[in-house]
């Protein structure tokens, strides 16, 4: 299945079909993978397609509040059982709502009153703040994995404007790579964010942090007009959707699962699988769903690409006329945005979405590709020219496209 850009722009997704699977039955297979890849796709690739079970009571579950922040973002399906089936949706529906709308506050940049979340740090550098657990939680993971990514706040104030700019000529005044200027400006961003003697996070326990900035970075702040020093940027809903996992799981809610249109996914589910995921490839001739994999067991994944599935204004790329993209993955060694490959696919059965992300920043955002740092409990699938390379040996694939073949670690 290939798609052209221009396809994919007008590309509506099928609806979710439940087939049964027989291993005697060649055919229906067949078709249950086609339907499972398109699903993928739909799905950037992620493809937690529904379970293959006929009679499972599979319902999209929507956020019933205006404020709900990113729950526009996901998309979350859940098995709702034979009793008490209205009971049940609203249910698993005002906790969904509600979980979302704090997952959102806290990792914002901007004040929610009571609440101690990104804005509060970035109000007070060298001030002792108080912050969500969720939120503190994240911080020491990010901590833990030595990632530089969130101090490129102030590059990716300017850089973000970039993704809604509907002509060629107006994206200048963002792109360091048609801006000498601009490049300079963001390499001497990269180096206060890289250097943690100019700027770091220092965790004291019990929610308490305090953004330590240091005067000469505060002076340079001051003058270029910097207000915001720490953001999650692409990786926030890496974070949200771990989140707003975590509480439905708190809450015995487990029959679902949960993705977002940038690539992130969560499937809490072991009973009522099988479920998919979908290897993804930009070949000459568009995108391609080149390979399929069954799994029942709940894991975690992110699925990054260097280019959109379905550009548009306001997504995290820009598709030049020329053809060359721009997307939202910057390095922290240099400011400059970057992908080492077209695609990468994560996931882990121990780890959540926001620590996948952070072991695929220093690989797919380089200037090469390199996966020796990816080891257990990370999984990864990627293609390498006609070859789906897989790390996982366990991992079981429904399907490859014609023309290409499989390297799975053995």
């Amino acid at each position: 299945m290939i798609f052209n850009r221009g396809q994919l722009n007008s590309y509506e997704p099928p609806r979710v079909e439940h087939i049964e699977l027989s291993d005697k039955d060649k055919r229906k297979r067949w078709v249950a993978v086609i339907v499972l890849l398109a699903i993928g796709l739909t799905a950037f690739g992620i493809g937690i397609s529904s379970a293959l079970n006929k009679s499972a009571g599979w319902t999209e579950i929507e956020a019933v509040s205006e404020s709900s922040g990113s729950a526009s973002e996901f998309s979350f399906r859940y098995c709702i059982g034979e009793k008490d089936r209205r009971a049940e949706y609203r249910t698993v529906s005002a906790l969904y709502t509600s979980a979302c709308e704090r997952a959102s506050k806290v990792y914002s940049s901007t004040a929610s009153e009571g609440l101690g979340n990104l804005f509060m740090l970035n109000a007070y550098p060298n001030g002792e703040v108080t912050l969500e657990p969720e939120l503190y939680a994240a911080l020491e993971q990010i901590q833990a994995a030595d990632s530089r990514v969130i101090y490129l706040a102030p590059l990716y104030e300017i850089y973000g404007s970039l993704f809604f700019c509907e002509e060629d000529y107006e994206t200048a005044e963002y792109d360091p790579l048609q801006n000498e200027e601009l490049r300079e400006y963001f390499g001497e961003l990269a180096a206060y964010a890289n250097d943690p003697a100019q700027i770091d996070i220092e965790l004291l326990g019990e929610g308490r942090a305090i953004l330590r900035v240091s005067d000469e970075y505060l002076r340079f702040a001051e003058e270029n007009s910097v207000e915001t020093f720490v953001d999650l940027s692409w990786m926030k809903n890496a974070f949200i959707i771990d989140d707003v996992a975590s509480e439905l799981r708190s809450s015995g809610f487990t029959r679902g699962y949960i993705q977002s249109a940038d690539g992130f996914g969560v499937n809490l589910d072991s009973e009522c699988g099988p479920y998919s995921m979908t290897v993804l490839d930009l070949t000459p001739e568009g995108v391609a769903a080149v390979a399929g994999m069954q799994y029942d067991s709940p894991r975690s994944f992110i699925d990054l690409h260097s280019y959109a599935l379905k550009p548009s204004v306001g997504d995290w790329y820009y598709e030049m006329e020329n053809g060359d993209v721009r997307s939202i993955f910057v390095d922290p060694a240099d400011g400059m945005p970057k992908t080492s490959a077209d695609d990468l696919l994560l996931w882990s059965e121990e780890l959540d979405c926001g620590a996948l992300a952070l072991r695929a920043c220093p690989v797919f955002i380089a200037d090469t590709f390199d996966t020796s740092s990816l080891n257990a409990p990370v999984s990864f699938a990627y293609c390498d020219g006609n070859r789906v390379v897989c790390s996982d040996p366990d991992a079981v694939f429904t399907a490859v496209a014609e023309g290409y073949v499989l390297d799975i670690a053995r």
